[in-house]
């Protein structure tokens, strides 16, 4: 059922209870105003008439029916003189107001009083005085007919003018209905218009709002999705980059070892060989072939030390913990004034070369910075696994980082970034209380 429906059966109901109510008020008025007037009319008859017998009592019949002739109809009374026999001698003359009609008996008996009735005899008849109030009823009836007339009118008036202010008031809320079944339907770009009604009014404003607000989250979300794609895309190319360095570095730091490393060892034994074959006195030559065979020897040891850098020949037949316990000790026999202590948590056993060789990369280059910048006597290293993420930190108790440690330029920091955000990880770095730099990276092992 509609509202509009509802409505108009609310306002129908209402108009008829207030007719209702009206109408019990005139029933209840016209049967008081019935039965005074009634009362009255026969008392004034009955005292009328009992003066006449008094003063006439011993008047024949024709006198009293003459008189009574004369005195024709007497409003709301009947008069009837009857024998001695008890016939009827004489009946008042039926009233000519609004002659052959009639209340319905329903209504009569709601509203009639109870009859009156005396009786005044002469010396040869009776005269019968009885009140009769079907006038006065017929009247009151006229006026509730008319009653209910009006109530029918106002009824069918102000349904009219109800359905037509609703259909109105309610057009802006058809609107209201198809903009949430556009809504429903996905279109949520849909606006309301501006209603003059506050009502309608205020439920467009809200509604546009909320369609706004729709709106701005979808696209927030789009630009979210679009965003995790990308961030998704660049940790794909991040790790296939970190991949493809790590297997640069692979073949770099075999071709040095197989290649290089060879033909540096020939260039020395080909120098010695030449230092021990030069003839005596012949000191240029000699000295010439020494220096060769010492420069040869110093490059070979650099190139030694670089290989580890490019790809720790650990990692290829040891586990991270094992690495790092390696790379730990290279670190105190090459720096023995600084004191270095490693924590190892039970780490897992296939954790795999691309978080192996990440976590290394972190500690290998967070310690390196350390060595490097921090002057720091202490180097603190700790890695263990915490609700699937592998937690690494590194400390020291240098002199902390440098004011302008975040400018452009420190691709040692962006690198370990980068790496722990290549695997879906986060890396912080920050001052200690006591000074020092603490470097935490956390890598979720999915």
């Amino acid at each position: 059922m509609s509202l509009r429906l509802q409505l108009n059966l609310l306002v129908a109901t209402l108009i008829a209870l207030f007719t209702a109510v009206v109408l019990a008020f005139q029933i209840l008025d016209t049967r008081r105003s019935v039965r005074e007037e009634t009362e009255a009319a026969n008392t004034v008859a009955t005292h009328l008439l009992a003066y006449f017998v008094e003063t006439y009592a011993q008047t024949s019949q024709p006198i009293v029916l003459q008189s009574l002739e004369r005195l024709g109809r007497v409003r709301s009374t009947e008069v009837t003189l009857r024998d001695a026999k008890g016939e009827t001698i004489y009946q008042s003359p039926t009233s000519p107001y609004k002659a052959g009609r009639d209340a319905p008996a329903w209504y009569a008996a709601l509203v009639a009083p109870q009859p009156m009735r005396s009786e005044l005899r002469f010396a040869d008849s009776v005269l019968d005085i009885q009140s009769n109030a079907s006038r006065a009823v017929l009247d009151g009836w006229d006026d509730t007919v008319i009653l209910l007339q009006l109530g029918l009118l106002a009824m069918l008036l102000g349904n009219g003018l109800v359905f037509w202010l609703l259909r109105r008031t309610t057009r802006p809320f058809q609107t209201i209905v198809r903009g949430l079944e556009e809504m429903q339907a996905g279109a949520y770009h849909t606006r309301l218009p501006e209603f003059k009604g506050a009502e309608a009014g205020a439920i467009a404003r809200a509604f546009n709002r909320t369609a706004q607000a729709i709106e701005d989250n979808l696209d927030a979300r789009r630009e979210a999705v679009e965003a995790t794609l990308r961030l998704d895309q660049s940790r794909e190319l991040a790790e296939a980059v970190q991949t493809r360095v790590e297997d640069e570095r692979r073949q770099i730091a075999q071709e040095l070892h197989d290649e290089t490393g060879q033909s540096i060892t020939a260039i020395r034994s080909m120098a010695l060989a030449l230092t021990r074959r030069a003839a005596v006195g012949d000191e240029p030559v000699r000295e010439a072939a020494q220096l060769i065979a010492d420069t040869a020897a110093k490059l070979y040891a650099a190139m030694h030390d670089l290989i580890p850098r490019l790809r720790p020949p650990s990692l290829d037949t040891l586990d991270l913990a094992a690495a790092l316990e390696e790379r730990v000790s290279a670190w105190r026999r090459e720096q023995p004034q600084i004191v270095f202590a490693l924590t190892l948590g039970a780490l897992p056993e296939d954790l795999g070369e691309t978080y192996g060789l990440a976590a290394y990369r972190i500690v290998q280059e967070a310690t390196t910075n350390a060595l490097r910048h921090a002057q720091a006597q202490r180097i603190e290293i700790a890695l263990d696994v915490a609700d699937n993420v592998l937690r690494i930190r590194i400390s020291d108790d240098g002199r902390g980082l440098a004011p302008d440690w975040q400018r452009p330029g420190h691709y040692g920091l962006r690198g370990m970034r980068e790496r722990a955000r290549a695997l879906g990880g986060d890396l912080d770095i920050d001052n200690l209380a006591n000074g020092g730099v603490c470097v935490s990276a956390r890598l979720p092992l999915e």
